[in-house]
């Protein structure tokens, strides 16, 4: 190798130390080691297989490893599938008795709000909501029907339908005016927040399988601070119902109620309303304690004639049968 000549050696982290492993024989520490080195035409050094060792013995230190058959493998982190979620058994929650009753139906008939609100917020689709009974009744029915207005009014928040009817054709509403509760009509009709408005009116004047909306089934029972609910929220009061084309106004002048009569004038309620008999309210409130709120009114707003009040009067007393009144009225004819 000439001296003029650099040998380059490159470094890296598998350089060998240049030592033998093993027990160094006497002739190895007496005499030179031959490297055996041989360059090629790039000047770098390789050397034979022999040599490359580190040139320690590590055979007494690795005498007490054991390595198992087992731990051969590098260990690899196990990524388990995602378990599912025990979730209530909503079958069980919302499954009918033989009444047709679930659990909503029992919790919101007594009031339980607890209750209520977990089924509220475990219930999967809003329309399991307005499940029926056998009845025909809801769990918004039975609410109504029970007067728990904190119950009603969670209810509807959550989506419960306004406009399902029972088997009498009556919706919530129809209940909570036929028991006057002012705080259930409240919790069914006040706007709910973060939620789109919905005309109510659809719900005000429906109609009941006696033909009833909910202004005639308050004017029946005389009922004046919930008809002026009902006329706040949009409700119809010249709306006729359905067997006899009655306003609410007719009504309240057949029951004989000054007040109510002079409440539903005052709301804006037409005195020359006709029924499908062709009666107006006035007339039939002339031979009733009624007929005092329909004195300030002027004459002409009641056309009815002479005969047609004779007529009126004819079925308005109640102190006598329809038949009585239809036989004293006959001519008869003598044949004798």
């Amino acid at each position: 190798m000439s001296a003029k000549k650099e040998t380059k050696v490159f470094e890296d982290k598998n350089t060998d130390s240049g030592y033998l492993s093993g027990v160094i024989s006497s002739e190895q520490l007496s005499g030179e080691i031959d490297v055996g080195a041989v360059c090629d035409s790039e000047n770098v050094c390789q050397f034979s297989e022999e040599q490359i060792d580190s040139g320690l013995d590590l055979s007494e230190c690795l005498s007490n490893v054991k390595i198992s058959d087992t731990d051969t493998q590098v260990p690899r982190i196990k990524v388990e599938p995602t378990r599912s979620l025990d979730y209530p058994p909503y079958q069980i929650l919302f499954q009918q008795d033989d009444d047709g009753d679930t659990q909503l139906h029992i919790a919101s008939v007594h009031g339980c709000e607890k209750s209520v609100g977990t089924l509220i917020r475990v219930c999967p689709e809003k329309s399991w909501l307005d499940v029926a009974n056998d009845y025909g009744h809801t769990a918004l029915h039975l609410a109504v029907m029970s007067g728990n207005a904190v119950v009603t009014r969670m209810l509807v928040i959550a989506g419960a339908s306004l406009a399902l009817r029972d088997f009498n054709g009556e919706t919530p509403l129809h209940h909570a005016v036929a028991a006057n509760n002012k705080d259930c009509i409240q919790a069914l009709l006040a706007p709910v927040q973060d939620q789109p408005h919905h005309k109510l009116s659809t719900v005000l004047n429906q109609k009941n399988y006696n033909g009833q909306m909910c202004v005639h089934v308050a004017a029946a029972a005389g009922h004046v601070d919930t008809l002026n609910t009902l006329a706040y929220y949009g409700a119809d009061l010249n709306a006729a119902e359905g067997l006899a084309g009655w306003t609410a106004l007719h009504i309240a002048a057949r029951r004989g109620d000054a007040r109510l009569c002079s409440a539903l004038l005052q709301r804006g309620a037409s005195a020359r309303a006709r029924s499908m008999a062709g009666r107006t309210p006035r007339s039939m409130a002339a031979r009733t304690a009624a007929r005092h709120a329909f004195s300030a009114l002027s004459e002409d707003t009641d056309t009815d004639t002479d005969s047609e009040d004779d007529e009126d009067d004819m079925f308005d007393s109640d102190t006598e049968s329809l038949f009585e009144k239809l036989k004293e009225s006959a001519n008869f004819i003598n044949v004798a």
